[in-house]
């Protein structure tokens, strides 16, 4: 299947799956913005932006940053940026290792941020698209990236009960949307490394004891406190949490 098709059928997908995602999406957002606020970004280089624009919330409580570049591959989600009307927003619809020279164009210096959120597991060499966004740092660039984390809380649970044979396997939501990767926090720090890039901080956050399926069901019960506590703890706990990150800066 070509990376065309691939996108479009994950596009669908995920414009009506959310449930529990919505949870996921917002707690990601705000662990996104809780390490801007720490860098303070001018110049910010997002690759994917789903439904749910992070550039919009940020708005909520930031002044506008002097550039926002979008790099989106789904008409869709393309289309919901290039629409938004956002300041300094713009919008590429392309895939991200595809667009460096037009990223370079737009670019008058390198970006003092890069944002792959929820994006690194979803494509088939994330080495190479870690290289493609080294192209464009230079010293002072942060690359952000999150994923979901194979040694969660909730994976071990289904090894335990013999659902998985090791928590690094492919579940069926894995499979349904598509995804070719589950990484841990070793496995996602040495990509960094392949990628010629040195690692400068790293953690989790929430702790999903359950399926996206079964948190859906006891979410609203537990309520809005229990599920901010689960943020937490994952800060806390972060070899447990259900997604990781890691920062990364060029060695030279």
């Amino acid at each position: 299947m070509s990376k065309e098709n691939r996108i479009n059928q994950y596009q669908s997908k995920y414009m009506i799956q959310f449930g529990f995602e919505a949870e996921m999406v917002r707690y990601r957002r705000n662990l996104v913005m809780e390490r801007m606020d720490g860098i303070q970004p001018k110049v910010v280089v997002e690759v994917g932006c789903g439904s749910d624009l992070l550039y919009q919330h940020y708005l909520e409580t930031h002044e506008a940053v002097d550039q926002w570049i979008v790099v989106e591959p789904g008409s869709e989600f393309y289309g919901i940026a290039a629409d938004s009307g956002l300041p300094n927003l713009t919008a590429i619809q392309n895939f991200f290792e595809d667009s460096i020279e037009q990223l370079k164009a737009c670019l008058p210096n390198p970006p003092d941020m890069i944002i792959i959120s929820g994006v690194l597991h979803e494509v088939e060499s994330p080495v190479k698209l870690i290289e493609a966004a080294k192209s464009i740092m230079d010293e002072h660039t942060v690359l952000h990236i999150n994923v979901p984390n194979a040694t969660s809380f909730h994976r071990r649970l289904a090894k335990s009960m013999g659902l998985i044979d090791n928590t690094k396997e492919l579940s069926g939501r894995n499979v349904k949307f598509m995804h070719y990767h589950v990484f841990d926090s070793e496995a996602l720090k040495q990509d960094i490394v392949s990628a010629g890039l040195t690692a400068i901080e790293g953690g989790g956050y929430f702790i999903k004891p359950f399926t996206h399926e079964q948190m859906e069901s006891v979410a609203e019960s537990v309520g809005a406190k229990v599920l901010d506590g689960l943020f937490l703890l994952g800060r806390e706990m972060p070899e447990l949490a259900s997604e990781i990150y890691i920062e990364a800066k060029r060695v030279e």
